[in-house]
Formats: C-alpha cells, sequence, structure tokens
C-alpha cells in the first residue's frame, strides 16, 4: 500500500503567508494611514505605503486559498494514516 506523504509544502506556505500578512498589517496600522494623500506611511516606513496595501491585499485571499488547500491534504493525510 503506498502510503501519502506528509503536506508539508502547503503547510510551511500557508504559514509563510501568515506571518507576511501578520508583519504588514502590523506596519500599517502602526505607521500608516489613509487620508486625503492615499495611503501614506510615517517614517521609518515613508514611501512604502503602496507596496504594504499591495502586499496586505494580495496575501490575504492568497492565505485564504492556501489555508483551504493545507486543511484538504492534511485532513487526506490524516484518513490515509488511520487506515489499518
Amino acid at each position: 500500500m503506498k502510503t501519502r506523504p506528509f503536506p508539508a509544502t502547503s503547510v510551511t506556505v500557508t504559514a509563510i503567508l501568515a506571518i507576511v500578512l501578520a508583519i504588514s498589517s502590523t506596519i500599517s496600522t502602526s505607521y500608516c494611514a489613509f487620508g486625503f494623500g492615499g495611503f501614506q506611511c510615517n517614517e521609518p516606513f515613508a514611501g512604502y505605503g503602496g507596496l504594504l496595501a499591495m502586499v496586505t491585499f494580495i496575501s490575504l485571499p492568497l492565505l485564504v486559498v492556501s489555508a483551504a488547500i493545507a486543511a484538504w491534504r492534511l485532513i487526506a493525510w490524516l484518513r490515509v494514516q488511520r487506515r489499518p
């Protein structure tokens, strides 16, 4: 019987996306604001407001999709492990 390998790649990608989202969200809430000039950040992140917003808006849907894939693969892996 062929055993299924642990889905390390899916879990790792999900963890990395969660870390990136947490870091960019923390920086955005601490140093950035949306005003008349658009999304602006204070020092030390001045000039990176658009990049931080883009990273946040891209990583959020990717995290949702990645978490769903990782959960599906973990469930499939656990089912194979429970078989006698």
